[in-house]
């Protein structure tokens, strides 16, 4: 399975629902078992969301605040970027991401495939997000 951008998402860029720029909206990144979206898709889901109880250690329901929004523009494509998000002291499975605006009414941006099962064990759960410099290589762009 691919990443998923929901029919919805795309609409709401034309809407102005969502501001990626530094001091914009606040958005979130969950993590999951098993991938509860599809693009029909319009806002955050718990279900299959990594349990934030024991024995996982160090994931909290509703994901993790995503910081250092950056909108980049070239003359072709623009893309957004964040800062990689970490959970430390964790102890968890996840499979699957979802990256949300929680400013807007938990809209939903973009489900993530990390492409099989990752795993923490008393360790440090790091998502990296690419640099969007190479627009092909972006978490989000559009051309």
């Amino acid at each position: 399975m691919a990443n998923i951008i929901p029919y919805a998402f795309r609409g709401e860029l034309f809407t102005g629902t969502h501001n990626f720029a530094s001091g914009g909206d606040t958005f979130k990144l969950a993590l999951y078992t098993a991938q509860p979206y599809n693009t029909s898709s319009t806002v955050y889901n718990a279900t299959s969301e990594v349990s934030a109880s024991s024995p996982y250690i160090g994931y909290t329901a509703t994901g993790k605040a995503l910081g250092s929004n950056a909108v980049v523009a070239t003359t072709a494509v623009a893309s957004c970027d964040f800062a990689d998000a970490i959970w430390t002291t964790a102890t968890f499975t996840a499979a699957y991401g979802a990256i949300y605006n929680d400013t807007q009414g938990d809209k939903l941006c973009v489900a993530l495939d990390f492409d099989g099962n990752k795993t923490a064990t008393a360790g440090t759960f790091t998502v990296s997000f690419p640099s969007p410099a190479t627009a092909a290589d972006a978490i989000i762009s559009m051309a």
